[in-house]
């Protein structure tokens, strides 16, 4: 890594993401919406009977 990258990269360790959006607000960065985590599609469950030869089991460790 050079030496230019790795002072960069210092430097950037530490930031919070709001310290990145004040930063790019600061440079008059406009747009930049915060990332959510998508929302997985989720299927319905199958009502109780409907598939009496599936068994599952749930182990907590």
């Amino acid at each position: 890594m050079s030496e230019a990258l790795r002072r960069i990269a210092d430097a950037v360790t530490d930031v919070t993401e709001g310290g990145v959006n004040a930063a790019l607000n600061a440079l008059g960065v406009v747009g930049r919406e915060p990332q959510h985590a998508h929302e997985a599609c989720r299927m319905p469950l199958p009502s109780p009977g409907s598939a009496p030869d599936i068994h599952s089991e749930v182990e907590w460790v």
